[in-house]
């Protein structure tokens, strides 16, 4: 099973959007383009942060999982373990968080209770926990923490370059 949170997806789709035309109004706006690459640097800073936690926090977080393994896409990292590694963690074992053997607690950023939590959240949730619950005593795997680095970082650039013109004497 796979799950990501559809309503907080749509929601950052459409402000990725608006960022994009505050982007090129800043840009194109006065008529003239732009004088240099700070112009453009400076013009894309708010935008494409605004983007880059958005994609970071509401696009792409996501929990995936089968008879053997689990997957949690956090913003910052990924996490891979096999479901005989997991124990519930929470409201005698039917919180949200999960003790992953070897890295500790994990949070799914996905299935986190949020204001558009739902039917679909609640169905995913106890389904992940017959899932852990089925795998009790499997034989276990080894257990994978990564960083996620995806295309998307380039995002971070223009805040960078922003940050240095701003400080440079």
């Amino acid at each position: 099973m796979h799950y990501t949170n559809r309503p907080v997806r749509r929601a950052s789709w459409a402000i990725v959007a608006t960022m994009a035309l505050v982007a090129v109004q800043f840009l194109f706006g006065g008529g003239e383009g732009p004088r240099d690459a700070w112009d453009v640097a400076l013009a894309l800073a708010l935008p494409a942060g605004v983007t880059w936690v958005l994609v970071r926090t509401g696009l792409t977080p996501s929990v995936a999982w089968d008879e053997k393994r689990l997957v949690v896409r956090n913003p910052f990292f990924v996490y891979e373990a096999c479901l005989a590694d997991v124990r519930l963690l929470g409201r005698a074992g039917r919180g949200g968080a999960l003790h992953v053997e070897g890295v500790g607690t994990v949070l799914p950023w996905a299935m986190t209770r949020s204001v558009f939590d739902g039917r679909r959240a609640e169905a995913a949730r106890r389904e992940l926990r017959q899932a852990v619950r089925r795998a009790e005593g499997a034989a276990p795997a080894p257990v994978r923490r990564r960083l996620r680095v995806e295309w998307t970082d380039v995002l971070v650039l223009p805040i960078l370059g922003a940050f240095v013109w701003a400080f440079l004497p």
